[in-house]
C-alpha cells in the first residue's frame, strides 16, 4: 500500500472522532493506554510502540518482523487539540471551528492532495465531503476504499479484484459518505465514489459487542500495519469493539456482501487478545484464529 493512501486512511479515521459525549475533537485520551501491539497471525512480534507525554500521545514506532523500526509517526498539537500529524514527506493539517473539526486537508509535500468537509448532527458525525485535488500519481494515490477500514483488508481486496469488473485503477474524483448512529457505535456507513467508468457504492454494516474499544478516537498513518491487514478495530468512534462486519459493494450490474466476524479476550472489559472466527464446515463450529494483542500502561 503506498504512504499517501495510509495517509488516507489516518485521516478518515480521525473524521470519526465525534459521539453523543462533548468530547473535543483530535482528542485521544484513554483510561487506558495501549503501550505495544503484537502481531499473532505469523509468529509472535512487536508491530507497534506507543509513546506518551502525560495523557497525550507523542508518536507510534511501527517495527518489521525482524525487529527494526519500519516508520514513525508524529503527532502535534494546539490548545490540546490536533494540529497535523506528519511522517516523511506528507502530512495533514486540521481545521477547527472552536473546538470543533471542520476542515482535514492532506498533503505530499507541499501538494494538496485532498480536502474533507465534515458535517454534523446532535454532536455525531453525518456526513462527509470528498475532493481530491491534485491529479492521480500511481505513489501517491490513495484509494477512496482504504479510507473507511472494516479493520479488514479482504473487504477491499475483495472489491478491487472480482472478475469482470473494469476499474481504471480505481481513481476516483470526489466521494460522499453517510453515517448512522445507534447510540454511541455507528451502526451504517454507505460510500458513493464518483469514479472515471462508473459510480460505486460501499454500505459497512457493525454489529458490537459491549466492552471498551481502546482506539477510540485514535488515528495513525501506518493502519496498514495493523488494521487493513486483520485487526477489527471497528470504526473509530464507535464506543465499542466490532464482532460482525458486513460489507456490500454495488458497482455497475454486479452487488455482493462480505461478512467477517471476531472474538477477543478481555481484562476489566478491555480487549487483551483479538481473534479472526469462521465457521467449520465439517464439524459447524466456530475457528479461532489470534491476530492480534495488545499490552497496556495505566
Amino acid at each position: 500500500m503506498k504512504k499517501l493512501e495510509l495517509l488516507c486512511v489516518a485521516i478518515l479515521a480521525i473524521l470519526a472522532l465525534s459521539s453523543c459525549e462533548k468530547e473535543n475533537l483530535g482528542k485521544f485520551n484513554p483510561k487506558w493506554k495501549i503501550s505495544k501491539v503484537y502481531s499473532e497471525s505469523d509468529g509472535h512480534y512487536l508491530k507497534e510502540q506507543w509513546l506518551w507525554n502525560d495523557d497525550q500521545l507523542h508518536q507510534v514506532e511501527y517495527y518489521r518482523k525482524n525487529g527494526t523500526v519500519d516508520q514513525t509517526c508524529r503527532y502535534l498539537y494546539e490548545n490540546d487539540l490536533l494540529s497535523r500529524i506528519e511522517m516523511d514527506n506528507q502530512h495533514s493539517d486540521f481545521e477547527y471551528d472552536g473546538k470543533k473539526l471542520t476542515t482535514i486537508k492532506t498533503y505530499y509535500g507541499d501538494q494538496l492532495m485532498e480536502t474533507y468537509s465534515l458535517s454534523f448532527e446532535k454532536q455525531k458525525l453525518s456526513h462527509i465531503s470528498i475532493r481530491k485535488s491534485a491529479k492521480s500519481v500511481s505513489e501517491k494515490t490513495p484509494d477512496i476504499l482504504q479510507l473507511f477500514s472494516p479493520g479488514c483488508e479482504s473487504p477491499f481486496d475483495l472489491c478491487r479484484s472480482v472478475k469482470g469488473i473494469k476499474r481504471e485503477h480505481y481513481d476516483y474524483s470526489t466521494a460522499e459518505i453517510d453515517f448512522t448512529w445507534d447510540g454511541n457505535n455507528v451502526k451504517d456507513m454507505k460510500m458513493t465514489i464518483n469514479r472515471p467508468d462508473s459510480v460505486q457504492k460501499l454500505t459497512f454494516t457493525y454489529v458490537y459487542d459491549e466492552n471498551i474499544n481502546p482506539k477510540k478516537n485514535f488515528f495513525s498513518l501506518l493502519l496498514d500495519h495493523v488494521l487493513l491487514n486483520d485487526e477489527p478495530q471497528t470504526f473509530f468512534c464507535s464506543a465499542n469493539n466490532a464482532v460482525g462486519i458486513y460489507v456490500t459493494d454495488t458497482y455497475d450490474i454486479f452487488s455482493e456482501t462480505y461478512s467477517f466476524t471476531y472474538a477477543y479476550d478481555y481484562y476489566k472489559k478491555y480487549p487483551t487478545k483479538i481473534y479472526s472466527t469462521s465457521l467449520d464446515e465439517e464439524t459447524f463450529m466456530e475457528k479461532k484464529e489470534l491476530i492480534y494483542s495488545y499490552e497496556y500502561q495505566y
